[in-house]
């Protein structure tokens, strides 16, 4: 066990990389096995972060590049399957798997092209800049300016607020939930406790004592907003839900 838990540690900067390749070449088209290989990336990075000992700016890179890793295979499989619905209109999405579960009424909409050209077009970017981020804490880049890590919280706030509404867009207006969607809100909020956490914990950011005190709760704010995107979806669509009991 201490071999494995060793080598994992010693190339888990490959194993984010190795996701993003096998997701959008071998599971695109897959939905199911792209949440279940990003469940297994997850447990990997908890098992290294649980058993290795390292300083916190390379804890928080790791869960940045994984969470990033993430991103962009999701981004970038929206942004294919733009392509394609746009040159076969017939073409159905391959997270499209119920009346409720369906992207392609998303990924055809004009909220997924909010600034006039494909949203997830920003995911890609977005996410990039964020795994570029965390490979150079990765590579020793520890000691960076406070501008730095304020630009970086300041992006991907942006990206959260972006998110949350298009959370409301897909699942109240259009009425539709998009899985691939779904990956890039999930990873975009846990970065967002995370970087904030860690922003105001090494006094990059000073939000007032009581509102610094209730961001530094990172783990709990990530399960909190787990649990209302969870709710929320529930309740949007409880008969459905219920149906497949």
């Amino acid at each position: 066990m201490d071999f494995i838990q060793a080598k994992l540690k010693q190339y888990f900067w490959v194993i984010p990389v190795i996701y993003i390749l096998t997701a959008i070449f071998l599971l695109r088209g897959k939905v199911q096995y792209i949440y279940i290989a990003a469940a297994i990336l997850v447990a990997l990075t908890a098992i290294v972060q649980r058993y290795g000992t390292s300083k916190p700016e390379i804890a928080l890179a790791r869960w940045l590049a994984v969470l990033a890793a993430i991103g962009i295979s999701a981004s970038v499989i929206l942004s294919i399957e733009k392509i394609e619905i746009l040159t076969e209109p017939a073409h159905i999405a391959s997270c499209s798997l119920s009346p409720v579960v369906a992207c392609s009424p998303i990924i055809a909409s004009p909220q997924a092209s909010a600034f006039g050209f494909p949203n997830s077009f920003i995911g890609i970017f977005g996410f990039t800049a964020v795994f570029a981020a965390a490979m150079t804490i990765a590579a020793g880049a520890t000691k960076l300016a406070r501008a730095w890590w304020r630009t970086l919280l300041g992006g991907i706030t942006f990206g959260a607020s972006f998110a949350a509404w298009l959370f409301y867009q897909g699942v109240f207006e259009i009425g539709k939930l998009c899985l691939y969607c779904m990956l890039v809100w999930l990873v975009t909020f846990a970065s967002l406790w995370l970087v904030t956490a860690y922003c105001i914990k090494n006094k990059h950011i000073n939000l007032g004592k009581h509102l610094n005190k209730l961001l530094s709760f990172k783990h709990e704010l990530i399960a909190i907003t787990y649990a209302a995107i969870f709710l929320l979806l529930f309740y949007r669509w409880s008969d459905y839900w219920l149906s497949l009991f």
